[in-house]
């Protein structure tokens, strides 16, 4: 708004004279102000531009980087999940282990048993020909009536000699058979542990194959994150140079506006001058409606509107 202070002092400050070279020095100083506004604008929009490519290229980035470590996580789950599997074999593995110790100590006592028994024996005869041979006794006994108390004697002593072997061998057999059974535990634990081991190692490939891609995923992430950091410190940058040109700005729309008050001072300056030397009373009624509302006072609808037509308020 137009200060008209000196407007209102007077007859005297009326006839203050108004150097048109000044007005118009004024004036080509707002144009070069206002070319100079533009400039600035300009260059802000070009920065701002390139400002929008800079945070585009760090968005996209840390967007890379973020995918990166959920894979890295995703690779590490996989790892930890096939690790807890190794653990599970390892420890049925163990107790595999454990119970070959058992059956390693139940062999040995099983074979110390049939080879004591087997070292027992007397005769060299096969079972079926030891049960054989007791039968043909048996037989002679019972059917023989003749049979003296010598032959009868020597006979129940035969069959005694052989029934004992009988037994002996019977027992080794019965011991080899719990050592075959046991050996056969034995082999089929074996073939289990050695299946466990082969899986532990397929499994541990497998650890180690997630673990290097983990590892190549995060070294990944932060090698495109010292991009992105590169590309957020051009951020930085381009704003902190974008608020310097912005204040710059504002300086110059704040000269721009002091110039242009002071121009329409002076043009005021100008018109008042010149209604003055017309005795123009439209005016007078108007400079006295200023000075109503400088003071306070209300004013009618005709004073409101001679304000506004002399461009006073």
């Amino acid at each position: 708004m137009i200060n008209y202070s000196k407007i209102e002092e007077g007859e005297e400050t009326m006839q203050v004279k108004v150097d048109p070279e000044e007005i118009k020095r004024i004036k080509a100083e707002i144009e070069v102000l206002e070319r100079e506004k533009k400039e600035i604008k300009e260059r802000l929009e070009q920065l701002q531009k390139e400002l929008n490519i800079w945070v585009q290229k760090r968005d996209e980035k840390n967007k890379e980087v973020k995918h990166l470590r959920e894979k890295a996580r995703e690779y590490k789950t996989k790892r930890d999940e096939v690790n807890q599997q190794i653990q599970e074999l390892k420890k049925n593995r163990e107790e595999i282990n454990a119970k070959l110790n058992l059956l390693y100590q139940e062999a040995m006592e099983y074979r110390a048993k049939r080879d004591e028994y087997r070292q027992l024996r007397r005769l060299k005869m096969p079972k079926e020909k030891i049960e054989e041979r007791i039968e043909k006794l048996e037989w002679e006994l019972q059917t023989n009536p003749t049979i003296t108390s010598e032959r009868e004697k020597q006979i129940v002593d035969q069959i005694q000699v052989l029934a004992t072997e009988l037994e002996i061998l019977q027992q080794a057999d019965r011991f080899h058979k719990r050592l075959q059974e046991t050996r056969k535990k034995i082999e089929s634990l074996k073939r289990a542990r050695r299946a466990m081991g082969l899986e532990i190692q397929k499994l541990a490939n497998q650890s180690q194959q997630f673990h290097e891609q983990m590892l190549k995923s995060y070294q990944q992430a932060d090698e495109i994150k010292k991009e992105a950091d590169e590309y957020h410190q051009k951020v930085i940058e381009l704003r902190d140079k974008m608020r310097e040109i912005r204040e710059e700005l504002r300086e110059v729309e704040k000269k721009i506006f002091e110039f242009d008050q002071k121009h329409k001072e002076l043009i005021a300056y100008k018109m008042v001058a010149k209604m003055r030397s017309k005795k123009d009373a439209t005016f007078e009624r108007a400079v006295e409606a200023l000075e109503k509302f400088k003071r306070g006072e209300k004013l009618t609808l005709d004073e409101l509107l001679l304000l506004q037509r002399y461009n006073l308020v």
